[in-house]
C-alpha cells in the first residue's frame, strides 16, 4: 500500500470510530476516546516517517505502545488500547496487499 493510500485509509478508519458521547458509561467512553487518540497517533506516525514504508511505521508504533504500557500501571490502559487499534490498522493493511 502506498503512502497515499495508507494515509486515506487511517482517515476513513478514524471516521468509522465513534464520537464519545458524555452520557455513555466511563468504560465506554474512555474506550472511544482512546480508540480515537491512537488512531489520530498513528496517522501522525505514519505521515512523520516517509523513510519507512506505512507497514513498518505501524509496526514501530505498535512496539513503541506495547512499551508505554508496561511502564506505568496507571497509565497502561490507554497505551493497550492504541497497541490494539494499530494492530487492527495493520491488519487491514495486511490484507489490502
Amino acid at each position: 500500500m502506498n503512502r497515499i493510500s495508507a494515509i486515506m485509509a487511517i482517515q476513513d478508519y478514524i471516521l468509522d470510530i465513534k464520537e464519545p458521547k458524555w452520557n455513555w458509561r466511563m468504560s465506554r467512553f474512555e474506550q472511544c476516546s482512546y480508540s480515537r487518540w491512537a488512531a489520530n497517533e498513528v496517522l501522525k506516525y505514519v505521515r512523520s516517517h516517509k523513510d519507512i514504508s506505512p507497514i513498518m511505521a505501524i509496526e514501530e508504533f505498535i512496539a513503541k505502545m506495547d512499551y508505554f504500557s508496561c511502564l506505568n500501571p496507571n497509565s497502561s490502559y490507554g497505551f493497550s488500547v492504541a497497541h490494539d487499534i494499530a494492530e487492527d490498522i495493520l491488519d487491514i493493511f495486511i490484507a489490502a496487499q
